[in-house]
């Protein structure tokens, strides 16, 4: 490792100028942009004794970093036939970027320095952005942001086609701790749910937030978790009771569990028309009929207290004291290993059988949902907090300055 450590140095020193090498031999072709992302294309090296690629690039084609993973051994660097690579991370703020490719093996290969003018914007949107929630049945996403220059929340919604902001937005007052809000559907039409700790839940049509329907709620639900199940049902639970709020018909009727506890979340998980009421490393799980009652429930406790929720699953992220990260599924009631290790996500989701995983650092990861192993990783410009995802897209919030925050996104 320090051999190569010491061979990248020597290279970066060596090609470090404006002048391109004397003697090229990879073909890099013209970079394609696809969104925010960046693809290389490159043909095949025949440089005898091959050992991997490196992929550089420069703001400023003077100094070039190495972007592509050259330190582990089972990376795409180290197959001569794999000529691709997407470009996910580059500066924020560039316009201009160069890049080189050089193939290492007996002797070094390298292709010229490939200038390419960035004609996309880095950032689809940028400002206090909160969270944000993909409307299929539009293609847009709803993003709640909080405008700086009179401290409001705000609804609005971003066109994925055309990726422009649309100019109707709303108000959300969101005014203390007892608030509570979240995205679901009715009768196929993505609404947005707010409740203003006043017994009432304001309903906004997600796709054009102007006019809400104001439900009235007969109890006070401060505090509590809450969720949806994309059905006209709004679930709000207490330690001995789980709330029942008909979007329909505007009614409230109540669940009361065999077991009571305190539920810190509370999650629907569509895939098997189930709901988790999770508290420190419990989870209760309700069973739902077609119109959102429930009709049955259990307990099961997991391994640790330190729980991330696979959106659109029946699975759990199970952070060990050990370091080690594990799936338990709670329709098995089986705990699968992963190759994660000392990694405990904040968010994380399921779509067509992947499960895509991002924590503290700025990697999302794939998983296969059938075996529970890596497929690969992406490293991104920020580091995402919040993410939704589309057909095509999985789109993210991250902070890139102090109190500045972007929505970007990436192709599945």
């Amino acid at each position: 490792m320090n051999t190569r450590i010491f061979f990248v140095f020597m290279l970066l020193l060596s090609i470090s100028s404006c002048e391109d090498d004397e003697y090229q031999k990879l073909v890099l072709q013209t970079p394609q942009q696809d969104g925010n992302t960046i693809i290389l294309n490159w043909e095949q090296t025949n440089v005898s004794g091959f050992r991997y690629y490196m992929v550089m690039r420069s703001s400023d084609k003077r100094q070039y970093d190495v972007i592509n993973d050259i330190s582990t051994p089972t990376s795409d660097a180290f197959h001569k036939e794999i000529t691709t690579f997407e470009d996910h991370n580059y500066p924020l703020e560039a316009n201009t970027l160069f890049y080189k490719i050089v193939a290492v093996g007996d002797e070094m290969v390298s292709s010229p320095n490939l200038c390419y003018e960035i004609t996309n914007s880095a950032m689809l949107v940028k400002g206090n952005l909160i969270d944000l929630h993909y409307m299929d049945e539009s293609n847009k996403i709803s993003i709640l942001y909080r405008d700086g220059e009179y401290w409001q929340y705000k609804l609005k919604t971003l066109d994925c086609n055309t990726g422009s902001l649309s100019s109707n937005e709303t108000v959300i007052n969101l005014a203390s701790s007892s608030d509570w809000y979240f995205w679901g559907k009715y009768n196929g039409k993505t609404e947005f749910y707010h409740y203003d700790g006043n017994l009432r839940v304001y309903v906004y049509d997600a796709s054009n937030p102007q006019i809400p329907t104001i439900l009235q709620a007969p109890y006070y639900l401060w505090y509590n978790s809450f969720t949806c199940n994309n059905k006209g049902m709004i679930y709000t639970y207490e330690h001995n009771k789980l709330h029942l709020l008909h979007r329909g018909s505007e009614t409230l009727t109540q669940y009361h569990p065999k077991n009571y506890f305190y539920a810190e979340k509370l999650y629907y998980n569509s895939k098997d028309n189930k709901l988790y009421a999770v508290y420190n490393n419990i989870v209760q799980a309700f069973d739902l009929d077609d119109n959102g009652n429930v009709t049955g429930e259990k307990i099961q406790t997991l391994s640790s207290p330190n729980l991330t929720y696979i959106e659109n699953s029946s699975l759990f992220l199970v952070y060990e004291n050990s370091g080690g990260i594990k799936f338990f599924d709670m329709e098995t009631g089986i705990s699968h290993n992963t190759d994660l290790q000392s990694y405990f996500p904040y968010i994380a989701l399921q779509h067509n059988n992947i499960i895509y995983i991002s924590g503290n650092n700025s990697s999302i990861y794939r998983l296969s949902a059938e075996n529970f192993k890596i497929i690969n990783s992406t490293i991104l410009r920020v580091t995402p907090r919040k993410v939704t995802i589309s057909n095509d897209y999985l789109y993210f919030i991250g902070q890139y300055k102090h109190n500045n925050w972007i929505l970007d996104k990436i192709k599945l």
